[in-house]
C-alpha cells in the first residue's frame, strides 16, 4: 500500500513560491554545506527536490549526499572546483546541464544573474532509473561536465512551467519529469554521445564583450546586425557563432536578458509594469505581457505575485 505523502510534503506542493534572497553567499573557500541553500522556489516529490532560481550571482561550496544537477536556463558561466581541485572557468550553454554524484564537494562561484534549476535525487531513486536504462551494461557514478540534449532541455522547460504556471504543483507529476530527466542522464553515465556538440566558435573574450554590450543596451534597440559588426562577423555567421557558444540564437537570448531585467525589476520593486517594460526595452506593456508569457507561460502580474 502507498504510503501518504509527509504533511510538509503536501504543504510544499501547494505553497510553491519565488524567493529573492538578500544574500546569496557561503564562503568559496569555507567548510561545505551539506544541504542545498533554498534561494529559489522550492517543490518535489519523494526523494526528489527542485530549486528554481530566479536570476541570481551566488557563491557556495556544497558536499551533499544526493546526485545533484545544475541546468541553467541562458548561458552560465563560473569558477568551480570539483573534490578542492584546481578552480577552473566553465561554462554552460542553455538548457545543459552539469551533475555531480553524491559525496562529491563542489566550490563554485558565479557572478552574472543567470536563472537556473537545481535537482537533487536520493541515491536510490537515481541508480534505479539510471540502471534501468543502462539495461545490464555497465555505469558509475561520475561527475558529468556538460550534458547537452534537446530532450532534456524539453523537460527542464517544463518543470519551470510547471512550477510557474500552474496553481497547485503536483509532487507526482515532479517526480516523473525527475525521472525522466535522470533517465536522459543515464546516456551520459553510459558514456554515450547523445545531442549536440557544443562549441564555443566565439572566443570567450570577444563573447564576454558583446554579452556586456546586450546588458549595456537593454533599454535601447538592439540589432543582430550590430552585435555582427561588433564581433567582426556577418549576420548569418555571428548567428551561427552566437548560438554555438550560448545555446540560444542572438535574438533569443536578447529577450532572454530582457525578461531577466524584468523579473528583477517585478521581484524587488513597486515600480508599474508598464514603466519595467520602458526599462527593460520592450515597446509597452502589452508587448512585455506576450513576451513574457510565451516564455514563462504566465503574466507579469502573476509572476509578481509568486513572491508576496
Amino acid at each position: 500500500m502507498a504510503q501518504e505523502p509527509a504533511q510538509d510534503e503536501r504543504e510544499m506542493a501547494g505553497r510553491f513560491r519565488l524567493r529573492a534572497a538578500a544574500s546569496r553567499r557561503i564562503d568559496f573557500s569555507g567548510p561545505p554545506v551539506t544541504k542545498l541553500p533554498e534561494w529559489g522556489g522550492v517543490a518535489g516529490d519523494d526523494g526528489v527536490r527542485f530549486i528554481l532560481h530566479p536570476p541570481i550571482d551566488f557563491e557556495l561550496a556544497y558536499c551533499i549526499p544526493h546526485y545533484f544537477v545544475f541546468t541553467p536556463f541562458a548561458r552560465a558561466v563560473a569558477d568551480v572546483s570539483i573534490g578542492d581541485g584546481t578552480v577552473r572557468r566553465r561554462s554552460w550553454a542553455a538548457g545543459s546541464a552539469f551533475v555531480v554524484p553524491p559525496e562529491t564537494l563542489v566550490r563554485a562561484r558565479m557572478e552574472d544573474a543567470v536563472e537556473f534549476l537545481c535537482m537533487t535525487v536520493e541515491p536510490e531513486r537515481a541508480e534505479a532509473v539510471i540502471g534501468a536504462a543502462a539495461r545490464g551494461r555497465r555505469w558509475a557514478p561520475q561527475v558529468i561536465e556538460e550534458f547537452a540534449d534537446s530532450g532534456f532541455a524539453a523537460l527542464q522547460q517544463e518543470v519551470r512551467r510547471s512550477l510557474l504556471g500552474d496553481p497547485l504543483v503536483e509532487p507526482a507529476y515532479l517526480g516523473a519529469l525527475a525521472d525522466a530527466m535522470m533517465a536522459r542522464l543515464a546516456c551520459a553515465f553510459l558514456g554515450q554521445a547523445i545531442g549536440r556538440e557544443v562549441k564555443e566558435a566565439l572566443s570567450p573574450h570577444l563573447l564576454h564583450r558583446i554579452l556586456r554590450h546586450v546588458d549595456d543596451q537593454l533599454c535601447e534597440k538592439i540589432a543582430v546586425e550590430d552585435l555582427a559588426a561588433e564581433a567582426g562577423l556577418s549576420r548569418s555567421h555571428f548567428s551561427r557563432a552566437f548560438q554555438a557558444a550560448t545555446g540560444e540564437a542572438p535574438r533569443d537570448f536578447i529577450i532572454g536578458r530582457r525578461l531577466s531585467k524584468a523579473r528583477d525589476l517585478l521581484a524587488q520593486t513597486d515600480l508599474g509594469i508598464a514603466e519595467i517594460a520602458v526599462q527593460t526595452g520592450f515597446s509597452s506593456q502589452a508587448h512585455l505581457s506576450t513576451a513574457f508569457k510565451k516564455r514563462l507561460g504566465l503574466s507579469p502580474a502573476r509572476y509578481r505575485a509568486a513572491f508576496r
